[in-house]
């Protein structure tokens, strides 16, 4: 297996894709089409052109993840995805619309152009029900939480766990990416204990990387818990910046994780579950 860094926004150790070597090579999340050219020059330095890749994996269908999808699909490549993401990826005009509001003027910038996938290269995943290419197993784990449409992937000893595993970039603290609109900390807390029990040698969040800890998964659960007792007291933006800054020791990395993880989105993804969940309850 190769990290290969997508350089997001010039950057290093924000995004990644995953390559798996194989008979017939399998791509775990494209990244935003934003770093598509970055990624067929990463490609092409391990001796493999774009049409080479077959079988494309997406966690689930943000931007960041499979916004290149279809650049693969395009080139004949098969995208596998969860049922509830497949839709969007067929048709992203909600997505889009979803994502404009979001990033306004800076959503070309950030994550490049999106185009429909044709419906025969999507193909729809079960939960826990492995898939077989040429060999190499693939285990789909459905991990809703941090979006209802996430996928987790067992492979070998390795689980790629897109954003449902958190952010985790160099030294820096395990921190659970928050941003609307479908935030469920009780279903992501349920979804990490359903991780734990496969028991993987290594971790490997999108942002950024593959982990060998075994208590990545419960200080993720703890980090949650933390979140959800600070909305539950606070609901001020200034003070959920403090709040954050207080996971970090270096500055440099925290600036990462503000690349990779927007304080205000997570805030804003944060006072919506507190608004439908906790507010209601």
């Amino acid at each position: 297996m190769k990290i290969i860094d997508l350089n997001f926004q010039n950057t290093q150790n924000i995004i990644a894709s995953f390559l798996i070597d194989a008979k017939e090579p399998i791509l775990i999340e494209t990244g935003p089409e934003s770093t598509f050219e970055h990624l067929t020059y990463k490609l092409k330095e391990l001796g493999l052109s774009i049409n080479d890749i077959k079988h494309v994996f997406v966690t689930h269908i943000h931007l960041d993840h499979s916004g290149a999808a279809w650049c693969f699909a395009k080139a004949n490549a098969k995208i596998y995805v969860h049922p509830a993401g497949a839709k969007h990826l067929i048709d992203p005009s909600r997505l889009l619309a979803s994502a404009q509001i979001v990033y306004k003027d800076k959503l070309k910038t950030l994550f490049g152009n999106i185009m429909p996938i044709d419906k025969d290269k999507v193909v729809v995943l079960d939960d826990q029900k492995e898939i077989n290419i040429s060999g190499q197993k693939i285990l789909p784990i459905f991990t809703p939480g941090h979006a209802k449409h996430h996928a987790c992937f067992f492979v070998n000893d390795h689980m790629f766990v897109g954003d449902a595993g958190g952010i985790r970039i160099l030294d820096g603290p395990t921190m659970p990416p928050m941003p609307p609109p479908d935030i469920n900390l009780k279903e992501w807390v349920l979804s990490i204990e359903k991780l734990k029990k496969y028991t993987p040698q290594f971790i490997c969040p999108t942002h950024f990387g593959c982990f060998k800890d075994d208590t990545h998964f419960d200080t993720l659960i703890s980090q949650i818990k933390k979140y959800e007792n600070f909305i539950q007291s606070n609901q001020n933006y200034k003070e959920f910046l403090l709040f954050i800054d207080s996971f970090f020791s270096k500055q440099s990395v925290r600036e990462l994780y503000k690349l990779a993880n927007p304080d205000d989105m997570n805030f804003e993804g944060l006072l919506r579950y507190f608004k439908n969940f906790i507010n209601q309850s």
